[in-house]
């Protein structure tokens, strides 16, 4: 018996349709970043709605089987819904089995008891918390002959807080000021139970007010009295009660300055959390995205033309100004240090990220990101700017793809423009779109393209109006070939040709690429 209650639990343990549909279950339930809980949330709040609306219908309007059946079906959905709840809230599985080991461990006699009172005890916890009860008292008036049970329905309404995320939000303020608004509370209620004992003693006798007759009329007219509202059906007569009234009022001034106060405060101080979560939820959806790493002026230049190829862009920066700055200017962008692997992992770097540029003016936040993405993800494209060349090496043998070297570009440029003023203006507007009907482009060979294995002398160029400028070699760790066509370069896949002419004719060419009518020399020559 023993036995065969331990090896149910590890069959399941070890069983992948069980583990992956209970994940399922626990991420349509409560992982609010799951890409379908949405979807599952709306539904239950139609639910939710729709079974409100019908028992609204229903107070003036005849009865319809239809509704009874649909009301049926909305229980069935909520008793699967709480089940599925009560099932996800802890794991009787691994109690069992972690029970087990460690009496395997000490050497003692495993009990079954032991392990199942911990479950059950566990599963207690949940069924008699708040939103457990609510979901129960929400299926009670499944039961329609005892009509007064269907006032149990407006209980479902409490059930749309489970899919609400900004209504969970506001339910956490009150537990983080929990302690000012139960002392608010408490001392509300001294002064209410003082005044109502007042207004009792004084006014209570009877004559004396026709409208006080018991210690609770007392209490209400506290109460209304406090809250501001004052009806007017209860008015004191004696200088003793109008006196209280006095303090009531102004305190009830009062109660309302300090639990707004107390809210405002909590609120201000949440919505940069709450903020938080929802760009961390927009980042979660994206895919093959590029994470840009240091805000600043050559950030914002490489943004806005990685813009214009409709690239996703995610920002990263530890400073909050220029986090605040990248947001104002429209750019998705978190608060966090590039150099924290957890972070960078929580960003999506080991997941959906496909390149990352560290664009920091310090070398060692530069070389720290570089390691950090390159442990996460080992096929993640990496270009770093480095200020020292001493810590190019270092950089390289950190992973990363691609180093820039802002200085030596500099110098590069300056050097091209004194020697080619007239070429150098030339290329220089091509790249800054100047011309806007020409353009240098890459043109990466893929599987499925009929150029692979032909000499690249074999592509008439010039039928397409466009020139070759070189070809990245992917055999020799992309190594630039100038003028490939000297050499009779064979193609191969991976190759990267660069080439320059209008966008619509290097478009037509990377199309014909793909076609069997991609006519060659040999084939004109013939």
């Amino acid at each position: 018996m023993k036995n065969s209650f331990v090896r149910f639990f590890y069959f399941l343990d070890n069983s992948s349709f069980y583990i992956k549909l209970k994940t399922f279950t626990r991420n349509i339930l409560e992982n609010s970043r799951y890409r379908y809980k949405r979807y599952f949330d709306f539904f239950m709040i139609f639910l939710v709605l729709s079974t409100i609306g019908i028992l609204i219908y229903e107070v003036n309007h005849s009865h319809l089987k239809i509704f009874d059946n649909y009301e049926y079906a909305a229980i069935i959905i909520f008793i699967i819904e709480w089940l599925g709840r009560l099932w996800v809230y802890n794991d009787t599985r691994k109690i069992v089995i972690q029970d087990y080991e460690e009496s395997l461990f000490l050497a003692t006699d495993y009990k079954i008891l032991s392990s199942i009172k911990k479950a059950f005890n566990k599963k207690l916890k949940f069924i008699f918390s708040p939103m457990s009860i609510i979901d129960l008292l929400a299926i009670l008036p499944a039961y329609r002959p005892l009509r007064v049970l269907r006032i149990f329905l407006l209980f479902r309404l409490f059930k749309i807080l489970r899919y609400t995320n900004s209504l969970k939000e506001f339910l956490h303020i009150f537990k983080e000021r929990k302690f000012e608004l139960y002392t608010l509370l408490i001392l509300s209620g001294v002064v209410i139970f003082f005044g109502s004992t007042i207004m009792f003693i004084y006014e209570g006798p009877v004559g004396q007010n026709p409208n006080v007759n018991n210690f609770f009329d007392a209490v209400y007219w506290s109460l209304i009295t406090i809250s501001t509202v004052g009806y007017g059906d209860i008015v004191p007569i004696t200088p003793e009660g109008k006196f209280v009234t006095l303090i009531l009022v102004i305190n009830g001034f009062l109660v309302i300055a300090f639990s707004t106060s107390i809210l405002t405060t909590a609120l201000a101080e949440r919505m940069e959390s709450i903020k938080q979560n929802r760009i961390e939820s927009e980042v979660e959806k994206l895919k093959e995205f590029i994470v840009i790493c240091g805000y600043r002026t050559i950030s914002k230049s490489l943004i806005k033309n990685l813009k214009k190829t409709n690239k996703k862009i995610l920002v990263i920066d530890e400073n909050p100004e220029k986090i605040n700055q990248a947001k104002e200017d429209n750019y998705l962008a978190v608060c966090g240090d590039c150099t924290d692997m957890d972070f960078l992992e929580k960003v999506g770097v080991s997941k959906s990220a496909d390149t990352i540029i560290c664009l920091f003016e310090d070398d060692a936040i530069n070389l720290s990101t570089v390691l950090g993405a390159r442990t996460l993800d080992s096929k993640i494209k990496i270009i770093t700017l480095v200020n020292n060349s001493e810590v190019e090496n270092k950089l390289t043998l950190a992973g990363a793809n691609f180093i820039i070297n802002p200085n030596q570009v500099s110098a590069l440029v300056a050097s091209e423009y004194i020697g080619q003023p007239v070429a150098f203006d030339a290329l220089y507007g091509i790249l800054l779109n100047e011309d806007i009907s020409a353009e240098v482009d890459e043109i990466e060979i893929v599987d499925g393209m009929k150029i692979i294995g032909i000499n690249i002398n074999e592509i008439d160029f010039d039928d397409y109006n466009i020139a070759l400028i070189g070809v990245m070699d992917s055999k020799h760790n992309h190594k630039f070939i100038f003028n490939p066509t000297n050499n009779k370069y064979i193609l191969k896949q991976n190759d990267i040709l660069i080439v320059i002419g209008y966008k619509s004719s290097i478009k037509e060419l990377k199309t014909k690429f793909f076609s069997k009518k991609l006519l060659l020399r040999r084939d004109l020559e013939k």
